[in-house]
């Protein structure tokens, strides 16, 4: 009778650590480092959107010979970061591209306070409706961002409504990374 309850109450506790699990304590945005955890901060991009007659005579350049591709850029130019999304050559009117929000994630430790980090883009596409009206000509739908100053981060562009190509993710949204690219007037 007494073995039976020492295995008991043996198998009980070893339950009890099976199921709570033998964690570190961190969780998935918190890793440590020797000097403490590692964490991530999110802010808010201020950026402000332009027509393509408002960026500087180099980028225009580029959105002339490349606009019949779809295309995501970030340039800088003119001590300034230029965040393009073109849809390329579309044989109707209807079709559109908006920017809608811009966040800086960036990996915060204590040693460094502040490290690398990816901007993140959302936009959202329209098409013209089945059925609807539209001009019968060739359009380039594109968005163009500005943001104050240089970052040079990745950014990441994410398209709502689409499905994440990402591994392991599904929320809704199609993701692509880009690198700033320098240009000069020279």
């Amino acid at each position: 009778m007494e073995r039976n309850v020492v295995s008991n109450f043996l198998l009980i506790i070893l339950s009890a650590l099976l199921l709570t699990g033998c964690g570190s304590g961190t969780t998935e945005d918190d890793t440590m480092s020797e000097e403490g955890p590692i964490t991530k901060e999110t802010s808010e991009l201020s950026f402000k959107r332009i027509d393509s007659g408002e960026v500087p005579e180099k980028v225009q350049e580029w959105i002339d010979k490349n606009r019949k591709e779809g295309s995501k850029k970030v340039f800088h130019a003119d001590g300034k970061t230029y965040v393009i999304i073109m849809l390329g050559q579309k044989s109707t009117g209807g079709y559109a591209v908006k920017i809608d929000d811009m966040q800086l994630e960036k990996i915060v430790s204590p040693e460094s306070k502040a490290g690398k980090g990816t901007v993140n883009v959302t936009y959202h596409t329209i098409e013209p409706g089945k059925g609807s009206i539209n001009t019968q000509a060739l359009t380039y739908p594109m968005a163009i961002a500005e943001l104050e100053g240089t970052h040079d981060y990745d950014y990441q562009f994410s398209e709502k409504g689409k499905q994440n190509k990402l591994k392991g993710s599904n929320d809704g949204e199609q993701t692509e990374h880009v690198k700033p690219e320098k240009l000069t007037n020279e």
